[in-house]
């Protein structure tokens, strides 16, 4: 019997019915395109397409953060079905205030049901970094470790794991907002690709500007390089329907480093934001950079 329960919200973008078969619960975020509201439980490549799909043909979604009312209904019931230990994994605090949210539910959730206990951990990452984490505390479930136990370990790889990945649809960036048409314009012409990470904070920082997908990849591997723990260690490619650039990717990896690579989906909570074609690069690293 396991000695604690996982749970996390699902900016993990890891496939439904994988979570369900690793017995890790979850909460789903929610988007909204025109004017329906869904929530994120997709669970199949062609749910993922679709959605990209829809981002290329200029829908832009809209996310929503998870209520404390929400997330204290959603622990009660974990609670009233038998879980006494509750470890939940969050999206980064640095990019939502769904960390803060979680932390108010929970409190609420253990004031109904004393004698529970429920441990909001800050991911202070994103999709597949999130899943990362997450799939740090399945194995320190499945080692048998008790909670005080497994937390350490958590909260370590939260630490320390690195993203870094590039923007592709810089015209998706324009239409939300987040870049000048002129720079939309200017940066898709020049091939500009700008490479991005997940700081200290669990914060976006852009910190270098590629020309072309293959120099951003040539970017990533000498971060690797420099700041993997161990370059034999595990890697997790997101990919915003980038899976040509990510097979091709996963394939160099292998065979220049040995290591093991996982392709995951980013799934639509960060992909609303995005856009289409963005690739990451996640790894243990040696601690989170402030900025470069």
């Amino acid at each position: 019997m396991d000695k604690f329960l996982i749970s996390t919200d699902t900016s993990c973008d890891a496939f439904k019915s994988d979570l369900k078969s690793n017995r890790v619960s979850y909460i789903p975020l929610t988007f909204t395109i025109d004017g329906v509201t869904y929530d994120d439980d997709f669970d199949s490549d062609e749910v993922y397409k679709n959605f990209y799909d829809q981002l290329r043909a200029k829908k832009m979604p809209t996310t929503s953060q998870i209520t404390p009312t929400a997330h204290s209904e959603y622990f009660s019931s974990l609670i009233e079905n038998g879980a006494d230990s509750i470890v939940h994994l969050t999206l980064s605090s640095g990019l939502s205030n769904t960390y803060n949210s979680a932390v108010m539910g929970a409190a609420e959730a253990m004031e109904s049901h004393p004698g529970a206990k429920i441990y909001v951990v800050d991911s202070l990452s994103a999709t597949q970094g999130q899943n990362f984490v997450v799939d740090e505390a399945i194995r320190r479930r499945d080692e048998g470790l008790s909670v005080d136990d497994a937390l350490p370990f958590i909260r370590d790889t939260a630490q320390n794991v690195h993203h870094w990945f590039y923007a592709d649809d810089l015209f998706h960036l324009c239409r939300g907002g987040r870049v000048s048409k002129v720079s939309a314009v200017l940066g898709t012409i020049l091939k500009i690709k700008p490479v991005l990470i997940i700081n200290d904070e669990g914060k976006l920082a852009v910190v270098y500007k590629a020309k072309g997908v293959r120099n951003a990849l040539k970017y990533f591997t000498e971060q690797y390089e420099k700041y993997a723990v161990d370059t034999k260690g595990d890697v997790y490619l997101p990919s915003a329907d980038s899976n040509d650039v990510a097979l091709m990717f996963k394939e160099e990896l292998e065979q220049t480093y040995g290591c093991k690579v996982k392709i995951g989906w980013v799934g639509p909570v960060i992909g609303a934001h995005t856009g289409g074609g963005m690739l990451g690069f996640v790894f243990r690293g040696k601690g989170r950079l402030s900025d470069k």
